[in-house]
């Protein structure tokens, strides 16, 4: 007669042996593969779509509108008319980056021994390339020098390559002028056109606004830097490339 313990019977019921029991979780293991198949396809289309074509217009009109958004919100509010008095204005199709030509300028500049101490930097949706006057011009004249037309037709041969509005502002120091010019204003003018006339001649296809500051503006050079270098991009022609395209760009 066969002999059945306990151990035979425990807990297992009618038909049900050990070996069947481990296995009972096994089932549903395939859920955890099926998981990471479908995240690794998320993961696909959503690469896909990135690499989509992007609108570079929409683009530089989005990143430009967070950076005003976000450089409000760090400074102080000021009280602001609730209702709209003036013309909205014209909404300009965007240009060229500005980090990007602010890089590309940098290193043509550092480059060029004339022009290697113009300071580049950019100020809300405007790049300003100073050059100091002394590097450019000899004292009390609105000639460029021979090595300065040079390093200008450079720059104009960059510039006509990329599709934002260009303008070109003189400054001078507070010192009084020299004889042949009533006042610092009429230096400062000239030198920009000099400057505006020889983008153009390299090529620049865009009309150039210029401006003629004198030292109305001496006061607006960065704070940190030292005094001989204020002085000396006192005397100083900028060439301000807007974010905007010029026209017919």
């Amino acid at each position: 007669m066969t002999r059945i313990s306990a151990e035979d019977t425990n807990d297992q019921g009618p038909g049900v042996s050990a070996r069947d029991s481990k296995n009972d979780g096994a089932g549903d293991s395939w859920l955890v593969t099926f998981t990471d198949l479908v995240a690794l396809m998320l993961t696909f289309f959503v690469m896909l779509f990135a690499m989509q074509s992007v609108d570079n217009a929409k683009w530089q009109n989005l990143t430009d509108s967070l950076q005003e958004r976000l450089s409000s919100v760090m400074n102080n509010k000021q009280a602001s008319p609730t209702l709209q008095l003036d013309m909205p204005g014209k909404d300009a199709p965007p240009g060229a980056d500005l980090d990007y030509i602010g890089e590309v300028v940098r290193t043509q500049l550092d480059a060029n021994s004339v022009l290697d101490q113009s300071l580049v930097r950019r100020k809300g949706n405007r790049l300003f390339i100073s050059m100091p006057g002394r590097l450019l011009f000899e004292s009390g004249s609105y000639q460029l020098t021979d090595k300065a037309r040079e390093a200008v037709f450079a720059l104009g041969g960059f510039l006509r390559n990329i599709s934002n509005r260009v303008q070109v502002a003189g400054y001078a120091d507070p010192r009084k002028p020299t004889q042949r010019y009533p006042s610092n204003w009429e230096l400062s003018v000239l030198r920009a056109r000099t400057v505006a006339t020889a983008l153009q001649n390299a090529g620049y296809a865009g009309g150039v606004v210029t401006y003629g500051y004198g030292d109305a503006q001496y006061d607006g050079l960065p704070e940190d830097l030292p005094d001989a270098r204020r002085r000396e991009l006192g005397r100083r022609v900028d060439v301000i490339v807007s974010r905007n395209a010029r026209e017919g760009a």
